[in-house]
């Protein structure tokens, strides 16, 4: 399954999460004065909902949480609250496997752009049964280079934000390309991540991945897999890479939230590049899948 398109709900949510109540979501409604309508001023998360429960949500919470100090909302998000809101938001809809989205905004706009702090952020979360393949073997990915850099000094690049344009138009591009996802370089050139995946290859039985610095997202899924490897034994190197680094690799995979671990099967901008096979991947996988289940 090359295409995150094709993983589309498979119907509407019957209740969703706003501001510490579960209501109906045809009585949901989001201020239009709501800076994260007017100016992408917040953050959000994603996760799978597995066996009836939110994958590391505990996680999620967290850096969504420091996302949200980092820029100055001045206030604490009540993690716990959201933690036990989220999960009988689950149970009202009865969702075994599936999709989870939080959103978090500066909320209203008080007529100050420069104005931080806030009283009030609004808190939003869906849940809603989804068509996504099992964790062992989550389908492979065609991967573009994006036309775009990511800008590794931008003090956002590391958070979730809702300011997702920039993807939006990278992963549109590749998708015309015929990939289902691309990879950024960042401003020197370096390998940074995806437009909704973090990105890793392997070479010689070592995983490599680009570093936090290069310009990307800390992902939860990333660090799973990271462990992972430690546990087993796999070498992991992090740092900064040249593409040249993706054409030589023997296998290359991306993690995220929702599907887990994906290898690729294919780069179009190295059309003669042979990834076809890709057995370390494939473990990885299934340690993941294991993971999942225990936690």
């Amino acid at each position: 399954m090359n295409s995150a398109d094709n993983l589309g709900p498979t119907g509407p949510p019957q209740q969703v999460y706003l501001n510490g109540r579960i209501v109906p979501a045809g009585d949901a409604g989001i201020a239009p004065l709501d800076r994260g309508f007017l100016y992408g001023d917040g953050f959000f998360e994603t996760t799978r909902i597995f066996d009836g429960r939110a994958v590391f949500l505990d996680l999620h919470l967290e850096r969504l949480a420091a996302s949200c100090r980092a820029t100055g909302f001045g206030c604490d998000l009540d993690t716990d609250a959201l933690a036990d809101g989220v999960r009988e938001l689950i149970r009202a809809n009865g969702v075994q496997d599936g999709y989870l989205r939080i959103t978090v905004s500066r909320g209203l706009h008080g007529g100050e752009l420069s104005r931080l702090t806030t009283a009030a952020p609004t808190v939003f979360a869906q849940a809603r049964p989804m068509n996504l393949p099992p964790l062992e073997s989550p389908g492979a990915l065609v991967l573009a280079k994006s036309p775009y850099r990511r800008n590794e000094h931008s003090p956002v690049v590391r958070h979730k934000s809702l300011s997702y344009q920039l993807n939006v138009l990278a992963l549109a591009e590749g998708r015309r390309r015929g990939a289902g996802e691309v990879y950024f370089l960042n401003s020197r050139g370096h390998l940074a991540e995806g437009a909704f995946t973090n990105l890793f290859w392997i070479k010689e039985g070592m995983v490599l991945t680009p570093s936090e610095p290069c310009g990307l997202l800390p992902g939860i899924t990333r660090r799973a897999a990271v462990r992972i490897c430690g546990q087993e034994g796999i070498p992991v190197r992090v740092g900064a890479y040249p593409e040249y680094d993706l054409r030589q690799a023997d296998e290359v995979f991306c993690t995220n939230s929702l599907r887990g671990i994906m290898a690729v099967e294919k780069i179009v901008d190295f059309p003669d590049k042979d990834l076809s096979s890709h057995p370390l991947t494939e473990r990885l996988q299934h340690s993941y899948a294991e993971l999942v289940r225990r936690s």
